[in-house]
């Protein structure tokens, strides 16, 4: 699931840190930059993003009043308004960040660690179970040839060459003639690239082996290898299950 994002801020800087950040997370794409509320509001209800960036110290036509005001006047246009996360250089505004439901609050300079877990929990909440149940079996077809798996029986994906094999729980494996970024793009938020031939399924992660570079999968002898340019993914996967875990050190 593709999910559309917009900034409102006037410092380039921070621009450029979530930009660079974003990268990292291939169903995240940018519709639009404005560096004050007005040209905001106009984007938000022209692309009706999933997500906003809103620096809150920005004023409202020099008033004083805080960025949380387009949160306000949204409200007067859209039925369903996107999520925010607020960014300032201070806490000072993170009582009314609450107040309004912001997704989260974040202290600029931006950290990279503290927006990827806003977005893994982002993700987390507009996944859609009812979606999920519709669209959870996957229809390979090949000429008169259809093949019908069920992506919670799916262990990770491996790549040959432009063909995607599917690896099950059962230890069967069914190829598809698409290359891996067309599955990559296709699949709900919890196949998780790890390396330029695989996604996995993270719901079936046993453990993770960071020296090793390798995660072991439950009901499969195999580890499925993590390469260096997608560590971030993986460390997403970590944090989130970490989390949620009861930890024994």
């Amino acid at each position: 699931m593709e999910h559309s994002y917009v900034i409102i801020d006037s410092n380039p800087e921070t621009i450029y840190a979530i930009q660079l950040a974003m990268e990292n997370f291939n169903n995240f794409i940018c519709i639009g930059i404005a560096s004050n509320e007005q040209d905001g509001l106009d984007i938000i209800l022209e692309r009706t993003p999933s997500l906003v960036f809103l620096n809150i110290e920005l004023e409202h036509t020099n008033s004083g009043i805080t960025g949380f005001y387009l949160m306000d006047a949204l409200q007067k246009f859209m039925d369903t308004i996107p999520e925010f996360i607020a960014l300032s250089k201070t806490a000072k505004y993170a009582i009314e960040g609450i107040r309004h439901s912001v997704l989260d609050y974040i202290i600029t300079p931006i950290d990279k660690n503290v927006l990827r877990r806003t977005l893994f929990r982002f993700r987390k909440q507009t996944f859609s179970p009812t979606t999920a149940d519709v669209n959870d079996t996957l229809c390979l077809k090949s000429y008169g040839d259809y093949k019908f798996v069920n992506t919670s029986e799916v262990l990770f994906l491996k790549a040959d060459n432009n063909t995607t094999d599917f690896v099950r729980v059962n230890g069967t494996t069914v190829s598809a003639f698409k290359t891996l970024k067309f599955f990559q793009e296709s699949l709900p938020d919890h196949f998780i690239r790890v390396h330029n031939s695989y996604i996995v399924n993270s719901h079936y992660i046993s453990r993770i082996h960071f020296g090793k570079s390798q995660c072991t999968m439950e009901h499969s002898d195999v580890s499925v290898p993590f390469s260096k340019s997608y560590r971030e993914n993986v460390e997403m996967i970590r944090d989130n299950f970490y989390k949620r875990s009861l930890v024994i050190a």
